[in-house]
């Protein structure tokens, strides 16, 4: 069942894919999906996650990846950031919106039990965590990048800058309308609906988590084929 759900959520994004990707070829060595686009001007690709120099041949009319070198002088920095960091805003959102769907339970079903108040600040300060340490961690990004590959403009990677942007803007707006409290009371934590802009307010936030979720979840999925191939 569960390859059954992974081969549906695989036709589904196929087509999102071929339009970030365009035409591509698998690293014969770790499985890696990589873009005619990383090709450079010989010919040549170097595979970010093995270091195999890849040369497109096209002996029966459509092309073959042939490894013809590996790449042995890469940069190996003891200490990585990146991986580590990532894991502070690849971890906390998902807290957050947990916190930020038991807010919207607790405010259909109105159990007076509940601490609503008490998750609602901590779902704020969770989100905030979440979005504020990002930069740190695009940094780190963009500073491995750098050193181990070189700076090579490989789609993967350009593709996981383009998310990372995402996550900030669609992350930096979920926690201002949390913090202006048009989406939850002050006093209750509960959804405040009383006007149709709060009502507004409150769509449009849990919209932004829920986009914000699959764009992390992205990251995630794409951060792992950079470190482990496929």
């Amino acid at each position: 069942m569960i390859k059954d759900l992974m081969d549906i959520a695989g036709r589904a994004v196929r087509p999102f894919k071929r339009r970030a990707y365009g035409r591509t070829f698998v690293c014969p060595v770790c499985h890696l999906e990589l873009a005619f686009a990383d090709v450079d001007g010989n010919g040549l690709a170097v595979c970010p996650v093995c270091g195999a120099v890849i040369s497109l041949e096209a002996p029966y009319g459509h092309a073959v990846p042939v490894v013809v070198d590996m790449e042995i002088n890469r940069a190996q920095p003891k200490l990585r950031l990146h991986p580590m960091a990532s894991h502070l805003p690849v971890g906390l959102f998902p807290v957050a919106c947990l916190g930020a769907g038991v807010l919207l339970v607790a405010s259909l079903l109105a159990p007076a039990a509940w601490p609503t108040a008490l998750i609602e600040r901590a779902t704020l300060l969770v989100l905030a965590l979440a979005v504020g340490l990002s930069p740190l961690t695009i940094a780190a990004g963009v500073s491995d990048w750098r050193r181990r590959y070189g700076g090579r403009p490989y789609r993967i990677i350009r593709l996981k800058l383009a998310f990372s942007a995402c996550f900030v803007v669609l992350g930096g707006l979920a926690v201002a309308l949390h913090a202006s409290g048009a989406v939850f009371s002050p006093a209750t934590g509960l959804i405040a609906a009383a006007s149709p802009l709060e009502l507004l307010a409150a769509v449009a936030y849990f919209a932004t988590l829920a986009v914000n979720l699959v764009v992390v979840g992205t990251l995630g999925h794409v951060g792992g084929n950079l470190v482990f191939g496929r």
